[in-house]
């Protein structure tokens, strides 16, 4: 994919999560406590298979330039709007899926992994939006220790503190569209005004 349409498949996609209210900007309470300007819920994009296929291109696009598909065996994500986009790249990369659940099954066979993950495998984790990076940190200690993390890719990332904690485990968070991309294509398409892109840019730098 050439710069000029992975950007404009970028401005489409933001835009249409903005009118769809999945780009949502007031005053919220994320699930980490923290309060925020802005939240996000890209679990819409399943409904919408156009939009999702450029969500899902612009992945592709990330991980062919900044992993390499030949760098990891296993697509990983954790439950559950993670698995919607892990699943779906999955499928078109034909590589193998794999989930981490958040808690241990109290029920069957009691698994923390679901899928049939190989010993010495190359796990590129997956996920839709990344803040903290506890949710991603925490499926990545359930792995068995032979496993071999070949990065972590995300739809967007929010740019709050999630690169600080991953920098002590030497491994970098790669998105396909940060959230200041995304403020700035909103002001610029009058979606948001000048004050709420100051204020939301304030808040993302405060990190």
């Amino acid at each position: 994919m050439n710069e000029n349409d992975r950007l404009q498949l970028e401005e489409d996609l933001i835009l249409f999560l903005f009118d769809r209210n999945a780009i949502k900007i007031g005053n919220f309470t994320l699930s980490s406590g923290r309060k925020s300007r802005f939240y996000l819920d890209l679990r819409i994009l399943q409904s919408y298979p156009l939009y999702f296929r450029k969500a899902i291109s612009l992945l592709k696009d990330l991980i062919n330039s900044q992993i390499g598909f030949e760098n990891f065996d296993y697509i990983c994500s954790v439950p559950t709007s993670g698995t919607i986009f892990g699943s779906a790249l999955s499928y078109e990369l034909f590589k193998p899926h794999i989930y981490v659940r958040k808690d241990l099954k109290s029920y069957g066979t009691q698994k923390k992994i679901e899928g049939a993950l190989e010993p010495d495998s190359k796990i590129l984790f997956v996920d839709d939006v990344i803040t903290t990076g506890h949710s991603v940190l925490s499926g990545i200690e359930s792995l068995p220790n032979h496993s071999v993390i070949s990065g972590v890719v995300v739809l967007v990332d929010r740019q709050q503190g999630s690169q600080d904690l991953f920098d002590h485990f030497a491994l970098k968070i790669k998105s396909a569209i940060p959230i200041l991309r995304i403020i700035k294509i909103l002001n610029e398409n009058a979606r948001i005004d000048k004050h709420e892109y100051e204020s939301i840019k304030e808040e993302i730098i405060e990190f």
